[in-house]
């Protein structure tokens, strides 16, 4: 009796103590297994259909290209405030500084078919990020149409940075 007691206390430590721990680490090795084969299969078909891709995509930017490269708003407050937003993703990108932002909430009609929303800006940058960032205005998304450029070195400013000074406008549609 007290030998049948000690055999199954035995096999409850094994089972408590061996076998359920070891299951335990064996389900959780396959679920990483079965995982990173998963994502293992994905990364492959992306490399297999990368040139049908890159086609699928220059297709869809062609076609959106027109009507993604103006401002668009219900209000010219909204269409300044994406305008904003354009402008400090291109600064970002190029590793430049703005010190001042400021897009009009006024529309400009005179002379043009679309009205045009004035921005100004000041900003601070090195050389590179100075021509990057004035070459993501020049083609980049939205169309800007830069009306006057400063560009100073300012003995003040550390490490041969540049003054920026812009003043600018962009075709808008106000939906």
């Amino acid at each position: 009796m007290v030998l049948a007691g000690v055999a199954v206390s035995a096999v409850a430590l094994f089972v408590a103590y061996g076998a359920l721990p070891l299951v335990h680490r064996w389900t959780q090795r396959e679920g990483l297994i079965a995982a990173s084969a998963e994502r293992l299969g994905r990364l492959r078909s992306l490399i297999d259909r990368e040139n049908q891709l890159r086609t699928s995509i220059r297709a869809r930017e062609a076609d959106d290209a027109g009507a993604r490269r103006l401002i668009a708003g219900r209000t010219p407050a909204l269409a300044g405030a994406a305008l904003q937003t354009a402008i400090q993703a291109h600064a970002q990108r190029s590793r430049v500084t703005i010190n001042r932002l400021d897009v009009a909430g006024a529309l400009d009609t005179a002379a043009t078919i679309l009205p045009m929303i004035p921005a100004s800006l000041s900003a601070i940058g090195d050389i590179h990020g100075v021509s990057e960032f004035l070459s993501l205005l020049d083609t980049g998304t939205p169309v800007v149409e830069i009306r006057e450029m400063t560009v100073v070195s300012n003995s003040s400013l550390r490490d041969g940075l540049l003054q920026l000074s812009l003043t600018m406008r962009a075709p808008s549609v106000i939906e």
